[in-house]
């Protein structure tokens, strides 16, 4: 009897021991492909970033001034502030991908224009938040539809456009917002259809 048990634990044990290899040896070839490609990246010559997709802020077109709030003249003034920097939406894309497509050079630059992208869409989110609170509903929905155009991920900008458009007897509009959220690369995708579906199946059963 013991030498069918020895022989399974001598195949089980040598499986267990090619996989360790296989996968160690598998962890060590994505390390040298990475250091690799980084290497490449930082021997890249600087490259003209001029034609970019940089936004620029309509100012004219967003509801900035309009009511007496110290709260709205903070986003305001904020964003009038941001109006004037250089931004670009490059989430997804790693610095090392940027370095290898740009030049390592403008990388200070490119993560310049990508964290004013994020500092945009985070201030958007609060101002049409505020607006959505002080009762300004048409206001709101105007600024947290302008950061769906540029691809905002953030959740917040979904779920108060989903109950503006609940309040305004138009929850079809609901599907739109969730597809948009199916395009997203980001890791708030999930948590945002999540949220999205749970309204819809809340709505469906009042």
């Amino acid at each position: 009897m013991l030498l069918p048990f020895l022989s399974i634990f001598i195949i089980v044990t040598l499986y267990i021991t090619i996989r360790i290899r296989n996968s160690k040896n598998a962890e060590e070839e994505m390390w040298d492909d990475f250091w690799n490609k980084e290497q490449e990246a930082n021997w890249t010559r600087k490259q003209d970033i001029s034609a970019l997709a940089y936004i620029k802020l309509p100012l004219d077109a967003l509801p900035l001034g309009r009511y007496d709030d110290e709260s709205l003249t903070c986003y305001e003034d904020a964003l009038r502030d941001l109006s004037s920097q250089p931004i670009c939406n490059l989430n997804g894309i790693s610095n090392t991908d940027l370095k290898l497509q740009y030049g390592a050079a403008n990388l200070p630059a490119l993560t310049e224009c990508d964290t004013n992208y994020s500092t945009l869409l985070a201030l958007l989110a609060n101002y049409g938040e505020k607006l959505y609170e002080l009762s300004h509903r048409t206001e709101a929905k105007q600024v947290l539809e302008y950061a769906l155009s540029l691809g905002t991920d953030v959740g917040k900008n979904y779920e108060l456009l989903a109950a503006i458009y609940e309040e305004e007897g138009h929850p079809g509009q609901i599907e739109s917002l969730r597809s948009l959220a199916e395009n997203l690369t980001s890791i708030r995708k999930n948590s945002i259809l999540r949220k999205l579906d749970a309204r819809k199946e809340q709505k469906d059963r009042t």
